[in-house]
């Protein structure tokens, strides 16, 4: 995992992907550090770099930056970069999909000692009902009542990706515990409630580990 401390961070990219078939994952995974440390730890803004896998054989970047510039601003030097070009050489491009998030907590910093990133978009059940400010409330209230339960929990914060979409991302100790806690969301009143906010069709939700 690369990390700088660049202070709050405001932004995070997540893209999945999947590789060329014939492509070994030891191919990726070395590509991927090639990149990062050719390409990615020499750009301005950019605190943390995970390469992650999940159960299904796809991949995953999570990248957190100081701010929605600093990460644009890196995707758009990206094509260019030798490493760049060569990571993405081994992925199916259909299969690339980047989901650009703004962080919706204050203070949030590069979180540490965590195997495991869970991540999920959502839009709202009613969105001419939906308040944000009542989302980010009740987001908190799990925090302090739910999340607050268990030792492996490293960062838990709400995103939004556009005017439609929204993000729930948790950062957990390791790939177990990430999944009996958020299987324990639907025994838990407080997790309940932002459940009940949430268009069931429209949930994308899966659990990553890291592999770099």
């Amino acid at each position: 995992m690369f990390k700088k401390d660049l202070g709050p961070l405001k932004a995070m990219g997540f893209a999945r992907y999947e590789k060329r078939d014939g492509v070994e994952t030891a191919e990726i995974i070395e590509a991927a550090l090639n990149w990062r440390h050719d390409f990615l730890s020499t750009q301005e803004g950019i605190a943390i770099h995970c390469f992650l896998g999940n159960d299904k054989g796809h991949f995953a970047d999570a990248i957190m930056a100081n701010d929605h510039q600093s990460f644009m601003s890196m995707c758009e030097a990206h094509p260019q970069a030798k490493s760049s070009q060569e990571f993405m050489a081994l992925l199916k491009p259909d299969s690339i999909r980047l989901t650009p998030n703004m962080i919706l907590k204050e203070n949030v910093g590069v979180p540490t000692d965590f195997s495991c990133i869970e991540f999920g978009t959502f839009s709202p059940k009613s969105p001419e009902q939906f308040d944000e400010k009542s989302m980010l409330e009740i987001s908190d209230r799990i925090e302090q009542k739910y999340l607050s339960k268990f030792v492996e929990p490293r960062a838990h914060f709400m995103g939004k990706v556009d005017d439609t979409t929204y993000s729930e991302i948790a950062f957990v100790e390791n790939l177990g515990m990430a999944r009996r806690i958020c299987n324990g969301y639907v025994q838990d009143d407080t997790c309940l409630e932002l459940l009940d906010i949430f268009d069931p069709e429209s949930v994308d939700l899966d659990f990553w580990f890291k592999l770099a």
